[in-house]
């Protein structure tokens, strides 16, 4: 009477009661490791010397893996050092089935997570023709998958619903995790586009239309709560008031 790949809904359950059936076979929760890179970070409730930043990506992601169902494990902000972040990443990978990071997978002089996990493992792919998020990386350390998110606060939120989000539903049995988008209306021009396909910040207005976040860059966080969702626009296009673009709400991203 329910099909397997199914995420259990109150009225999924109640229809197994209805037939007698007292237990039903189910995954497990993913145990997700979360830690964050840059001695730039500081936690809220801390004073905020010139030159640094509050780990605000460390409540967005936490509050997604919770959304997602996971057993989160939480490492805390880690040195800009490769010793220190190849330690964090070898206990992580002996506690958890998912490792995710933000921050440290580009290429300057502070970014150690990809040199740390291609010391403690693989690193499969790395950076990915998407805006906001170009510094993706994937891998595997021990039995851990291994995903590094940038460390820009909108570039970690959208990467982590467009990459991290089906890659968890996917492990917990999840048959069909892509998310579900409707055509809508656009009430804006975006007359630039970037080569890259890009996810762009927009929100339902009274006249059934899409409005733009008036910046789209991805250190405004303010743009994702201000949002209803995301706009997924293929490279190089452009978007004129009253095109019919590929949206995909909130509602859909965090199911």
């Amino acid at each position: 009477i329910l099909p397997a790949g199914k995420r259990l809904l109150p009225q999924d359950t109640g229809l197994a009661a209805s037939v007698g059936i007292a237990a039903l076979p189910v995954f497990r929760k993913v145990k997700l490791g979360l830690f964050f890179t840059g001695d730039e970070l500081v936690m809220p409730g801390e004073a905020l010397p010139p030159g640094r930043i509050y780990n605000s990506n460390r409540f967005t992601l936490r509050g997604l893996g919770e959304v997602f169902g996971c057993e989160l494990s939480d490492y805390g902000i880690v040195p800009d050092s490769l010793d220190a972040t190849r330690a964090v990443l070898r206990k992580a990978a002996a506690e958890c089935d998912v490792i995710v990071t933000s921050g440290g997978v580009s290429v300057g002089d502070a970014d150690f997570v990809k040199p740390a996990v291609e010391a403690e493992g693989e690193l499969l792919m790395w950076k990915i023709a998407m805006k906001p998020g170009r510094p993706l990386a994937f891998g595997k350390v021990g039995r851990a998958a291994f995903i590094g998110l940038p460390g820009n606060p909108v570039s970690s939120f959208v990467t982590f619903l467009i990459f991290v989000r089906p890659f968890l539903l996917k492990a917990q049995g999840i048959a069909d995790p892509a998310p579900k988008a409707i055509a809508a209306r656009a009430d804006f021009d975006w007359l630039q586009p970037d080569a890259r396909r890009e996810f762009l910040r927009v929100k339902w207005n009274a006249q059934g239309g899409l409005d733009l976040y008036p910046t789209q860059d991805s250190a405004v966080l303010t743009s994702t709560a201000w949002a209803d969702g995301l706009v997924d626009n293929p490279a190089a296009q452009a978007i004129r008031k009253g095109d019919s673009v590929r949206f995909l709400p909130y509602s859909e991203l965090y199911r």
